[in-house]
């Protein structure tokens, strides 16, 4: 529609009377609803329209229908597309439809005349406007006034979207300083409780109090297996497959806008236990467990604040479940090498200090304890003049139990060797003893022998131990193995045998626990008793100290030392 030329100055009342007021009028608020109504009422009283509608940029091309008047056609809030390009006509008809092809929406509702609303140089908006009553055309200075009030209209209009962005920054800033303020009192309602029980209820006591959450389900992952450590669903356990589904999880995820990332069955009992929502508890990165929440009590639905606060809980209490596992583990650490040390005590408590001085013989013995406390024992008691009882035993089991088995044994052991008895009889009260002091799974290969050493023999009961070697000065070897079963296994039903063998000068008598027959290398290979034999025929010549120290030397040599999980444990006695 062409504009009417008609000369006009500078001056005119109707130029700028109406400005100066709807200035002053639109800069006195900072609402936008104020602002748009000023603008459709000013710009349809001063020309004559009948109706109008005020278009927002959203985005790129996405422009919201922020204000409508005299029209129902079109309705507030809706959105349309409209290419942002530059529109220098006012009137409708002088634009060109292939240019501006969605100016035909606006021709079909009555829209003739157009005018972006721009602020340096970018565009924020659109006026358009109706017929004007008598479908006159404008003039120059109505033109003049047109455009003029839209441009002063833009720069209020962004002025207060600005003023709104700094409002709800702040807004934003308050409730992330109020978050963080929360997640730090969190923190150390976490940091203050000293069991995993007390963790999860500050946890659901959170959910409750600061989303008005009352169904949840919350699962930790324990090596490989989702162990649910809170649930208030309607249903006693979940499936782990559902479980093991949704921890692949990475941020909270609204059930509703999850697509294709879980299987059919997990969204199933989603749905089924009514959760809305499902929140990861990460520790660095990677999910260690899951949040299911059902909807809030009030009914008002999760926002994005809400899945930002919830990540930021998750995370802190995966955190702290961790922190307080690493502290269980180091008090059950604690606790552990104490009894070792314990344990440890009540060991070289009970091996003699020194070893008697036998008349016409030479005795060695030691033992090298693992890194795990062991259950090796020896001991060599004189029994009166020329009688020496020499005992080796291996108690099953590690630690402060075998221990205190080794103390059970050796009290038997001192209080029976004193009796005038058989030592195939006392190995049968011993054996008694220890099968009804102890439990099923704990029993004792055990050795004994008393030595004569003014007859030179040697009596001797083996019960279910590595078979001692007796090397005789000619050279010839034998096993000792006459005895009977283990101690501690069963009642004693038939009575233990035992052996007594004549010792001569040069002969060698070599007791050992298979912590030496059983060491291995970095190749899992046994040392084996061929090995020991062989090493013990190579220094038969030598005292027995020297052999004792060449067995011990042999074996670690041999065996990789961070794998020793038993004790070394061996006596030597040679007769001179």
């Amino acid at each position: 529609m062409p504009v009417t030329n008609r000369p006009t100055t500078s001056s005119s009342p109707f130029e700028l009377q109406p400005l100066v007021e709807f200035t002053r009028t639109i800069n006195s608020s900072f609402d936008i609803d104020f602002i748009l109504n000023n603008i459709l009422f000013t710009l349809m009283g001063k020309l004559r329209f009948t109706r109008g509608v005020i278009f927002l940029r959203e985005e790129h091309n996405i422009f919201r229908v922020a204000k409508v008047k005299g029209m129902h056609e079109i309705k507030e809030q809706e959105t349309t597309q409209i290419s942002p390009e530059p529109i220098t006509e006012i009137s409708v008809d002088s634009l060109d439809e292939q240019t501006f092809p969605w100016l035909t929406r606006l021709q079909r509702m009555g829209i003739s005349h157009i005018q972006d609303l721009t602020v340096q140089n970018k565009l924020i908006g659109i006026v358009c406007l109706g017929k004007r009553i008598g479908d006159t055309t404008f003039t120059a200075s109505e033109e003049i006034f047109f455009r003029s009030l839209v441009n002063i209209s833009a720069t209020a209009i962004q002025k207060t979207a600005i003023l709104e962005e700094l409002k709800e920054a702040n807004r934003n800033l308050d409730y992330k300083i109020q978050e963080l303020n929360t997640l730090f009192e969190l923190s150390k309602e976490f940091s203050s409780v000293i069991r995993h029980d007390q963790v999860v209820k500050v946890l659901i006591f959170s959910l409750l109090g600061h989303l008005g959450t009352n169904r949840y389900l919350i699962c930790v992952d324990n090596n490989g297996q989702c162990e649910v450590i809170a649930s208030r669903l309607p249903v006693k356990e979940v499936k782990q497959e559902v479980l093991h589904d949704l921890m692949k999880c990475t941020k909270p995820e609204i059930i509703t806008e999850i697509t294709g990332m879980f299987q059919p069955d997990t969204f199933r009992c989603l749905h089924e236990y009514d959760i809305n929502l499902v929140v990861p508890m990460a520790r660095q990165g990677i999910t260690k467990g899951i949040m299911l929440l059902g909807k809030r009590m009030t009914a008002v639905p999760y926002t994005q604040k809400d899945l930002e606060f919830l990540s930021s809980l998750g995370n802190l209490a995966m955190t702290s479940l961790e922190n307080m596992q690493l502290f269980e583990e180091m008090l059950e650490k604690q606790r552990l090498e104490e009894e070792l040390k314990i344990a440890y005590e009540i060991q070289q408590g009970l091996l003699p200090k020194t070893l008697p001085t036998i008349p016409g013989y030479q005795i060695a013995a030691c033992t090298i304890a693992s890194k795990q406390v062991g259950g090796d024992y020896f001991d060599v008691v004189q029994l009166g003049e020329n009688r020496y009882l020499l005992v080796i035993a291996d108690v099953s089991g590690k630690g402060t139990p075998a221990a205190l088995l080794m103390a059970n044994l050796q009290a038997t052991i001192r209080a029976l060797a004193p009796l005038d008895i058989t030592i195939a009889d006392a190995t049968s009260r011993v054996n008694d003893l220890i099968y009804d002091n102890t439990s099923a799974d704990k029993f004792i290969t055990f050795f004994w022998a008393i030595l004569d050493a003014k007859e030179n023999t040697l009596k001797y009961v083996n019960a279910g131990h590595n078979p001692p070697y007796y090397f005789r000065a000619d050279g010839s070897l034998h096993r000792l193995e006459k005895g009977g079963m283990i101690l501690g296994v069963l009642r004693s039903v038939s009575k233990y045998e035992h052996d007594v063998i004549s010792m001569k000068s040069g002969d060698l008598f070599v007791l050992f626990t298979d912590g030496i027959s059983e060491a291995m290398n970095r190749q899992l290979e046994e040392y084996g008793e061929e090995r020991l034999e062989e090493l013990i025929r190579e220094k038969n010549g030598e005292p027995a100290q020297e052999i004792l120290d060449s067995i011990v030397r042999s074996v670690q040599q041999y065996a990789d030392p961070t794998n020793q999980s038993d004790d070394i444990t061996a006596l030597v006695l040679k007769a001179q």
